[in-house]
């Protein structure tokens, strides 16, 4: 039986490679994954002109390509998201070393970023349930500290059509254990038949979708 995260993971994966980008329009799409790494922001089109030092009109007919892909979602012209990076505020907080965080779109986003980025990871996720803030630490490409210690990952995909960022992303989510995700599941039926992850299978499927992403 295919795992739901499988089927999600190779979508948001392979989308760069069905867009069929060229090497300008893919370096636009790298510009703006550090930018949001970097500063938690999405750049301006003016910024990345003077990052890639192209026309302006090539950023916008860029964006509108990786939108029209699923690659990017905007909002009045604005960037509001490019997997694995929102620029609204979420349940997701991904803080690196210098002290300074991103939002992430979902928990596996959020895990995938210390492998797109080569860099040690706090991530801070609120439980659905509860609402308490759960912290996983991942250093070396595994989980070195987790709070609470039996926190599981939690996937439903409302929709497989349409925009991931809003039809699967918004359901899934971190939960204090299995437990909250029962509760969780008994006050949510239409969302009851999703999948239960642990956090190393949940950090795998980041680092299979976004390991390769700046490559």
């Amino acid at each position: 039986m295919t795992r739901l995260m499988d089927t999600i993971g190779e979508s948001v994966r392979d989308r760069c490679k069905k867009a069929n980008l060229s090497p300008l329009e893919n370096e636009i799409r790298k510009c703006i994954l550090r930018f949001f790494a970097g500063t938690g922001n999405p750049p301006t089109v003016q910024e990345i002109v003077e990052i890639v030092a192209v026309p302006s009109d090539v950023v916008n007919q860029t964006i509108r390509k990786l939108r029209k892909a699923d690659i990017l979602t905007t909002q009045a012209g604005v960037i509001t998201s490019i997997y694995p990076f929102s620029a609204v505020k979420t349940r997701h907080t991904v803080v690196f070393a210098d002290g300074h965080s991103v939002n992430a779109l979902c928990a596996t986003d959020a895990l995938g970023m210390h492998f797109m980025l080569g860099e040690d990871i706090t991530f801070r996720s609120l439980c659905p349930e509860c609402g308490r803030e759960i912290s996983i630490v991942l250093k070396g490409g595994r989980v070195v500290s987790r709070d609470p210690a039996g926190a599981v990952e939690y996937a439903k995909a409302r929709d497989h059509y349409g925009c991931t960022a809003e039809t699967c992303c918004p359901h899934i989510n971190i939960f204090c254990g299995r437990d909250h995700v029962d509760q969780w599941r008994a006050k949510n039926p239409a969302f009851s038949d999703g999948e239960v992850y642990t956090i190393e299978d949940a950090m795998e499927d980041g680092r299979m979708i976004f390991g390769e992403f700046l490559k």
